[in-house]
Formats: C-alpha cells, structure tokens, sequence
C-alpha cells in the first residue's frame, strides 16, 4: 500500500475515534457534562494531532517543519488580513438585514460589541475547533484533495467530512428537525469550508485558517450583542436567513478559489 493511503487511513482513524468516542460519551448521557469529564470535548484536537502525524507519515521532518512554519506564517498580502476580519462580519451583518427584511422587526447596531471576540473568553476559544482541527483538515487533507480533483471540488469534500465528523454534537438537534437541520448544518459548514480553504490555498498560512475560523465561530455567537433585537440562534427565520448569507457570502468567495484552483494547476504543470 502506498505510504500516502497509509498515512490518510490513519490520519482518518485518529481524526474520528477518539472524538466520536468522547462527545458520545457526553452528548448520550453516558456520562456527566460538568466536571473534568468536560474535557472529552478536547477530543476534538485528534482532528489536529491527526494531521500533524499523517504529515510526518507521508513527508517526513521536512514535511512536518513545513506544515509548522504554515502555523505562523503572517507574511501575507494585507487583502487577506482584511477578508478573515471582514467576512464573518459581512456574513452575520446580511443575515441580520434579511431578517429585518422578512419579519419586520426592528434591530439595533452595536459596533462595539465586535470589540468582546478579543475577551479572554473568546480568545480562548481559539484553541478549542480552530487551533484543534486545522492542521487535519486544511493543513493535511486540503492540500493532498487538491491532488487529486478541482479546488472546489476539493473544498467541498472537506465540508461534507468535517460535517459528519461533527455527528456525535449534532445528532440531537437533527434528530429534532432533520430537514432544517440538514439544510443549516450543510450550508454552515460548505461555507466555512469554501472561505476557510480559499484563505489557506491562497496564502499559505495556516494560521489564518485557524482566525478565519476562530472569528466565524465568534461573530455567530456574539450576534445578539452587535445587532441588539436579534433573536436567538434557534429562531427559525434567523436559521434560514443565515443560509442566505453563508450562500451568498460562499457564491462570492468563489472566483477567489478559483484562481487558488489556476495557480495551483500551473505549479503542478512545471514539476511535471
């Protein structure tokens, strides 16, 4: 067997076990959700930690160095800098205006509260999903999809497996609406996927993948504060006008991977 489907067979297993094991754990009752048994959550670094090994699996030290120094890379055109600060922006902001467009309800705009994504707490949660995942699926498998099929192609098979690898936290929310859930949770994460992998294989830099993602995850959760009046994430208009967004945010995010998808073909072209 190739050293390259070795190292992605296990990059798999050690990506899904542990978190599947763990967030069944907590997410079926089997045990405690306070506690240090909150920790199992952590289970979800096996998506990084999966990455990191498979690296090393396949390319070596010299692979491994590679993939770190993407980790810090900060040497990148300012444009970039400005799309992961402003997109999770753009994207929370157009959901919020379809909202007010279909219900009629009136909400304010707190420019400030954008300024709570830098509290401790939020910070924090950086090396929760994006320090913990991102070395697996766009450090890792991106790039080695991109191989093999279209940019876009590749960033959507991403999004399809980084969606059910979630399964174990969304199993009971789909089961409580599965057609609304399937909608919401397909769209969310093919956004995220087509904006997160755009960064990346335009850049490089791996570090900007993790705040692109960090700063999607944060603007969702802070939502309420920056446009007072908004309602809750479980509010079903909301819910659809985010699809909206995430469609329209992804839709114009396109023609930028496409060029990832130009560059990248004429690289391949001289090795050849």
């Amino acid at each position: 067997m190739p050293s390259e489907t070795k190292a992605l067979g296990r990059f798999f297993l050690i990506a899904c076990i542990p978190p599947w094991i763990g967030w069944s754990l907590l997410r079926f009752g089997a045990v405690p959700s306070t506690g240090l048994w909150q920790l199992l959550y952590l289970t979800g670094w096996s998506a990084s930690v999966a990455g990191l090994t498979a690296t090393y699996l396949e390319d070596g030290a010299d692979g491994l160095r590679r993939l770190l120094r993407a980790a810090v890379r900060v040497a990148v055109p300012v444009r970039w800098w400005l799309f992961v600060l402003f997109v999770p922006i753009l994207a929370v902001t157009v959901a919020a205006l379809l909202y007010v467009a279909l219900s009629g309800n009136a909400v304010g705009f707190n420019a400030a509260a954008v300024l709570t994504l830098v509290a401790p707490s939020s910070l924090a949660t950086f090396f929760l999903g994006p320090f913990g995942e991102e070395f697996g699926w766009r450090g890792y498998l991106l790039p080695r999809l991109t191989r093999k099929v279209s940019v876009v192609s590749a960033v959507l098979i991403v999004g399809a497996i980084w969606a059910t690898w979630h399964w174990p936290l969304l199993y009971h929310s789909f089961v409580a609406s599965p057609a609304r859930e399937f909608v919401t949770i397909i769209v969310g994460v093919t956004y995220m996927s087509i904006v997160i992998g755009t960064v990346y294989l335009r850049t490089g830099s791996l570090l900007l993948a993790m705040l692109l993602h960090w700063s999607i995850n944060g603007m969702r959760d802070i939502a309420d504060r920056v446009f007072p009046g908004l309602p809750g994430g479980d509010d079903h208009l909301l819910q659809w006008c985010g699809v909206g967004a995430n469609l329209l945010v992804a839709g114009l995010t396109i023609p930028a991977l496409l060029v990832a998808g130009k560059v990248r073909s004429h690289s391949l072209a001289h090795r050849a």
